[in-house]
C-alpha cells in the first residue's frame, strides 16, 4: 500500500525567536514507522513540514495519491493537522487518516477529518491498521494503541479499549533518515558550518512520572532499551553514508547509570568517535560516570531544572525535589569535564508571584547553565496536570495554537501579558549577567577551541533578544 507519514509543525512555531528557530530536528517518531512499514513491503513516503504551508503539502499528498496518510502532531499544530486531514478526505475519501502523536492522549473519538486515532508508540498501530485496509484483519479491537476509529458505515467514531503497547525494541529497523540539509542547531558544540547532525534513540520510556510531561502516557511505564550493537551499526552507517559527525540522543530521559555506563564504555570499546548529547536527571549520575560520559564523546547534557523552590519541583513531581541543591552540583561537574550544559525552566507555576522571578534569576545565576531555555507551564491534554487544572477551573485558553510552551495557559495570580514580560526580562537578564558572560569567558580561557562556538551562540542570543519583544506583541502573547 502507498503511505505518506507527515509531522506537521506549526506556522507559529517555527517563527518563534526562542524555540524552534533555535534548532531543527528530524521527525524520528516518522521515520522509524515509515522503515517498520517498509519491512512489510509498504511503500512509504516521509513528509516532514518545515517551510511548507499547509496547502503545499496537501498538494504534495494528493499527487501521491496513497492509501493511507499518518499524522504526528504535537498539541500546538493539532489544528493544522486537523486542516490538512481534512483537505486529504476531501480529495481522496477513500484514503484513511491516521492521527498520533502526544495531542492523541487527550483524546476519546476521532476528531473530524480522521479515520483512526492511535496512542503511544506508532510501529505496530500503523502496521495492524493497513493489514485492515488490505484484509479486514485484524479486528480493530485488537489492534495495540488504538483508542478510536470511525465505522464507515455511519461516519461515526467509536472508542475502542486502548492497549497501548510498542514493538520489541530489538526488532526496529534502523529508522528511514531524511536529507540532513534542513536539521541543524545553534547550541552551543553544534553551531559551526561542519556539523552534521542526527538524532537516535537508545530506548523508549521514563522512570519519572513529572506532571506536565506526557511520556508516561505515551509509554505507559515501559522503558526498553535497543540492543547497543545495533546503536553502534546505527551510529556508524550515519556517519559513513550520511556524514554526521553530532547525535542527539532523543531517549526522553538517559539512563539509568548502567545504560549509561554499558553505553559510553560501548562506543568506546568500538573506536567510533562522534559528538552526543543527550537528557539528563538531576541527581542520578556520578562523577565517575559524567567522566566516562565526556570521555565517550558527550559534549552537552539537557538538565530539567524546572523551578528555584522545593515546593514547587514537589508539585512537579521531580524526583531531586529534596535536594535542590543537587542542581548546580551536577551543573558544575558536567561543566569541569567540558560538558555544555543546557538548562530548562519553567515559569508560571501556581506558586509563582511577581517577586518568584528575582528568586528564579539569582537561582539560574547561581546554577550558570552554559544556555537557558524558559517555557511557561503548558497543561498539555492527557496529563496529570491538565486533568487538575481543569479541575480547578485554571484553565484560561484552549486555542491549541498556543499550546505550545510560549504562550501562558494557567491561571496563576498574574496577568497574562504581565507574565510574558516577566518571562522576557528573566531571559534578558540572565543572558546579559556578569555572571553567564564570565562564567563563558572563563571557559574559553581553558578551553581556546571552543571560542567559535561559543561567540556565535552568543551573538545568536543576542540577536534573538532584540526581536523578542517585538514577537511577543506581534503574536498576542
Amino acid at each position: 500500500m502507498r503511505v505518506v507519514l507527515i509531522e506537521v509543525t506549526a506556522a507559529h512555531y517555527r517563527r518563534n525567536p526562542l524555540s524552534q528557530m533555535a534548532r531543527v530536528l528530524e521527525p524520528l517518531a516518522i521515520e522509524y514507522i515509515g522503515a517498520y512499514l517498509e519491512q512489510y513491503g509498504h511503500d512509504v513516503t516521509l513528509i516532514h513540514q518545515l517551510d511548507e504551508g499547509n496547502e503545499e503539502v496537501v498538494e504534495k499528498i494528493v499527487s501521491i495519491r496513497p492509501d493511507m496518510v499518518g499524522i504526528s502532531c504535537m498539541t500546538y499544530s493539532f489544528p493544522d493537522a486537523q486542516e490538512i486531514a481534512t483537505a486529504i478526505k476531501q480529495a481522496f475519501p477513500k484514503t484513511a487518516t491516521v492521527l498520533g502523536g502526544y495531542h492523541v492522549l487527550g483524546l476519546s473519538e476521532c476528531p473530524s477529518g480522521f479515520d483512526f486515532v492511535v496512542k503511544g508508540e506508532g510501529e505496530l498501530p500503523c502496521r495492524d491498521i493497513v493489514q485492515f485496509l488490505q484484509t479486514g484483519r485484524p479486528n480493530l479491537d485488537s489492534i495495540p494503541g488504538l483508542c478510536a476509529y470511525r465505522d464507515l458505515a455511519t461516519g461515526l467514531s467509536v472508542s475502542v479499549k486502548c492497549n497501548v503497547m510498542g514493538a520489541s525494541l530489538h526488532t526496529l529497523p534502523i529508522p528511514t533518515r531524511l536529507p540532513r540539509e534542513r536539521y541543524f542547531s545553534m547550541s552551543m558544540g553544534e553551531n559551526l558550518a561542519d556539523t552534521r547532525l542526527a538524532c537516535i534513540v537508545i530506548g523508549r520510556g521514563c522512570a519519572f512520572h513529572c506532571d506536565f510531561c506526557c511520556t508516561p502516557q505515551v509509554f505507559h511505564g515501559r522503558h526498553g532499551y535497543r540492543d547497543f550493537d545495533k546503536v553502534i551499526e546505527e551510529i556508524r552507517f550515519l556517519q559513513s553514508q550520511l556524514g554526521v559527525n553530532t547525535l542527539n540522543i532523543r531517549d526522553e530521559t538517559f539512563g539509568p547509570e548502567s545504560v549509561i555506563r554499558a553505553f559510553c564504555q560501548k562506543l568506546l570499546k568500538s573506536g567510533v568517535k562522534i559528538k552526543w548529547r543527550a537528557f539528563a536527571v538531576v541527581g542520578t549520575v556520578k562523577p565517575e560516570t559524567v567522566a566516562l560520559m565526556a570521555e565517550s564523546g558527550c559534549h552537552m547534557l539537557f538538565y530539567g531544572i524546572e523551578a528555584s523552590d522545593p515546593d514547587t519541583l514537589r508539585l512537579r513531581r521531580k524526583s531531586f525535589a529534596g535536594h535542590i541543591e543537587q542542581i548546580a552540583k551536577d551543573v558544575a561537574l558536567a561543566q569541569s569535564h567540558g560538558i555544555f550544559v543546557r538548562g530548562g525552566f519553567i515559569v508560571g507555576h501556581e506558586t509563582d508571584t511577581e517577586s518568584s522571578f528575582s528568586r528564579h534569576l539569582e537561582f539560574l545565576k547561581q546554577v550558570l547553565p552554559d544556555e537557558l531555555y524558559v517555557s511557561f507551564l503548558t497543561p498539555f491534554p492527557g496529563t496529570p496536570l491538565f486533568t487538575r487544572a481543569e479541575k480547578e477551573g485554571r484553565i484560561l485558553e484552549r486555542d491549541w495554537r498556543k499550546y505550545d510552551c510560549e504562550h501562558p495557559i494557567l491561571d496563576v495570580g498574574i496577568p497574562a501579558d504581565e507574565l510574558v514580560l516577566l518571562r522576557q526580562e528573566l531571559y534578558r537578564k540572565y543572558y546579559t549577567s556578569q555572571e553567564w558572560r564570565t562564567h563563558l569567558q572563563a571557559r574559553i580561557a581553558k578551553r581556546p577551541e571552543e571560542e567559535a562556538t561559543i561567540h556565535r551562540y552568543t551573538n545568536f542570543i543576542d540577536d534573538r533578544l532584540k526581536i523578542f519583544n517585538s514577537f511577543a506583541v506581534a503574536n498576542g502573547s
